[in-house]
């Protein structure tokens, strides 16, 4: 059957039009730090996981003061330029005005100082640590992507601490915030630990409520007694709690802090 000529062209602007749109829809994730860094593995997963990003990598803030294809949403920085940060963020904001910025790192609290700096300038979102498994990278950045701030609980949240007297028993060891956390999460219920998991997934509540068989009403009182229990603010702090908690189990239980649960390296050209 032949298709009359009109609507052949008319069909095909259409999908033009379509193509044209999801084009602009595309946002750059852009990071900024040492080749190597990421590998080409971890740009594929998070591409996956966030289809409407195209990641780009550059070696230092100046390459990050242009143009690109698309509008950048997110820059993520090697925390050691954090430093530089404050000379440079004025050119940043020109070439990229609607995107945030966060930084990357391991989270060992060896370069605080260059954090706290950027920090006090108010133009961090938060610090993803490479040093974990890949879901948690990835659900980190995607409360960042939605606006959220994420700051693991220790290390960079301030200036290195005193170490802490020594103890025979390895448990004692871990910073007393984390033991606090990881004691309210335990102490839960099952159905808290569900909408709380589902909470760090980025889900709303009407969302939350469909998968349990609840009503929107019965989990904000459970997000409500969840906040009240792990003595947080808001959903973010619950979340970022969540995560270093679970962070914390992993790389507790594992002898190379840089793979996950499925041996996936995080960072690096063997992840």
């Amino acid at each position: 059957m032949q298709i009359p000529h009109g609507i052949s062209q008319h069909a095909g602007l259409d999908l033009a039009t379509s193509a044209l749109k999801r084009m602009n829809a595309i946002r750059t994730l852009l990071f900024i730090c040492s080749p190597g860094t990421i590998s080409t593995a971890m740009i594929a997963a998070i591409e996956s996981e966030f289809p409407w990003l195209n990641v780009k990598t550059v070696p230092d803030l100046k390459l990050a003061s242009a143009e690109f294809d698309n509008p950048v949403q997110l820059m993520l920085a090697d925390v050691r330029l954090a430093s530089a940060l404050a000379e440079y963020w004025p050119e940043l904001a020109h070439y990229h005005p609607a995107a945030t910025l966060a930084l990357i790192g391991t989270d060992d609290g060896e370069i605080a100082s260059d954090h706290q700096r950027a920090k006090e300038l108010e133009i961090v979102q938060g610090i993803l640590p490479f040093n974990v498994n890949l879901d948690v990278f990835l659900s980190g950045l995607r409360i960042v992507l939605k606006g959220g701030t994420y700051f693991p609980s220790t290390g960079y949240r301030a200036q290195r601490s005193p170490p802490p007297e020594t103890s025979e028993d390895p448990a004692d060891t871990k910073p007393a915030p984390y033991n606090a956390g990881k004691q309210a999460i335990e102490k839960l219920t099952k159905r808290e630990n569900e909408i709380l998991a589902r909470m760090a997934m980025g889900n709303q509540n009407k969302i939350i409520a469909a998968a349990l068989s609840l009503s929107e009403h019965t989990v904000k009182i459970h997000i409500h007694n969840i906040i009240t229990k792990l003595g947080v603010h808001n959903r973010t702090e619950v979340v970022a709690l969540y995560f270093e908690y679970r962070r914390k189990d992993v790389t507790g239980n594992a002898g190379d802090t840089n793979r996950g649960q499925d041996g996936r390296s995080l960072s690096g050209d063997k992840y």
